[in-house]
C-alpha cells in the first residue's frame, strides 16, 4: 500500500500534461502497474488520484456491497464509472482529460496533496481556501483521531 505525503505545485501545460511529483512516483515504484487512476471528487472542485493497485483495492471494497444496493450503485457511478486510468510518459507526466481539468478549475498549475493512501489534485487557490476552512475543525478532528489512538 502506498502512503502519499506532502504537497507540491507543478505546471500544467496546454495539452493537459502535468508531472506527478517524484515523491509520489517513487511511492508507486513497487506497484505492478505504473498507472494513476484519477476521477473528479463527487463533491466537486478537485480530483482524486490513486495508484492503480490501491484503486483496485477500493473497487473490491465497493464490490463487496450487495450488488443492487443503492449505496453500491451510487459509488459505482460516482467513483468506478468516473475513474480514468492514466499512464506515465517517459518524463513522469500524466495527461489529464479536459473535462477533469475543467472540473478542478486547473489553469496552468496543479497542486498535488498527499492524503495517505491517495492524493488529490487542486487548483492551488482552491486548496489554500480549503486549508483555511479546515482549520475551523482542527480541534474536533484531533478529538476524533484521539478516539482511535490506543491508550497504554
Amino acid at each position: 500500500m502506498t502512503v502519499f505525503l506532502a504537497s507540491r505545485v507543478n505546471a500544467l501545460d496546454k495539452k493537459g500534461r502535468v508531472s506527478v511529483p517524484a515523491l509520489f512516483r517513487n511511492e508507486m515504484a513497487a506497484m505492478a502497474r505504473q498507472t494513476v487512476v484519477v476521477y473528479a471528487a463527487p463533491e466537486g472542485g478537485y480530483l482524486y488520484g490513486w495508484a492503480y493497485d490501491d484503486f483496485v483495492n477500493l473497487a473490491n471494497h465497493i464490490q463487496k456491497m450487495p450488488p443492487l444496493s443503492p449505496a453500491r450503485q451510487r459509488l459505482a457511478r460516482t467513483i468506478l464509472a468516473a475513474a480514468r486510468p492514466l499512464g506515465f510518459d517517459d518524463t513522469g507526466r500524466i495527461m489529464l482529460p479536459a473535462d477533469l481539468i475543467a472540473e478542478a478549475g486547473l489553469d496552468g498549475k496543479a497542486l498535488f496533496a498527499g492524503q495517505g493512501e491517495y492524493f488529490t489534485i487542486w487548483n492551488p487557490e482552491r486548496f489554500n481556501k480549503q486549508i483555511k476552512a479546515d482549520a475551523d475543525f482542527m480541534e474536533e478532528d484531533l478529538a476524533a483521531l484521539s478516539a482511535l489512538w490506543p491508550t497504554s
